[in-house]
């Protein structure tokens, strides 16, 4: 007995063309527009840091000279005599100044000299030391000066003030040390205090202070 053999069916799986399997993984407009984006935010972020780190540079690594500001100067003592030639002047004066330090890092100062003159003599000096002035501080130096008018030659102009009850004197300070900005930026700072005033001799007082 013969058995007729049939043709077995299609096979239900068939391969896709290239065109089918192109439009199946065709990227969507979506991720174009991502892609093309991802440069601007690049840019955008570059541009950011550079501006935090010239506000940081202009401010934190900027340094400025610290401020030396006398405040006031008393009289503790005074001793005097106008009379030609035997003209003489001994006083005793207490100075109250400041250092502002408007840095951020400490601020390291070396020793130096207050000091006090009468037409360009000094007649009184007093050493301010040295020390140190932290981020942002201000420190009060305060320091007593003793005045002798055994410097002066000029004796005769002493007198002469003296009988008029005023003596017009300059105070001076010069202060040398080094800011150090967050441990890496060292930098030699100079503050310098120049002032005058009025020593009213029958009032026993300073007045007049201008620096």
């Amino acid at each position: 007995m013969f058995h007729q053999l049939r043709p077995s069916p299609p096979s239900k799986f068939h391969r896709r063309s290239d065109e089918e399997f192109s439009q199946v993984f065709k990227p969507g407009p979506s991720s174009r527009g991502r892609s093309s984006k991802c440069p601007v935010y690049l840019l955008t972020a570059f541009v950011v840091l550079c501006v935090v780190a010239l506000i940081f540079s202009l401010i934190v690594l900027r340094p400025a000279h610290p401020e030396l500001a006398l405040l006031d100067v008393s009289v503790k003592s005074l001793n005097y005599t106008s009379d030609y030639p035997a003209t003489w002047l001994d006083a005793t004066l207490a100075v109250q100044a400041t250092l502002k330090n408007t840095n951020f890092g400490r601020f390291e100062f070396e020793n130096s000299n207050l000091t006090m003159s009468y037409n360009g003599t000094v007649i009184g000096e007093k050493a301010l030391g040295n020390g140190t002035v932290w981020s942002r501080e201000t420190k009060h130096v305060d320091v007593v000066v003793a005045v002798r008018s055994s410097r002066i030659s000029d004796l005769k102009n002493l007198s002469s003030d003296m009988s008029d009850n005023v003596l017009e004197l300059t105070s001076y300070a010069e202060l040398r040390g080094t800011v150090h900005l967050i441990k890496i930026v060292k930098r030699r700072l100079t503050s310098v205090m120049n002032c005058t005033m009025s020593l009213d001799l029958s009032n026993r007082r300073v007045q007049h202070l201008i620096c």
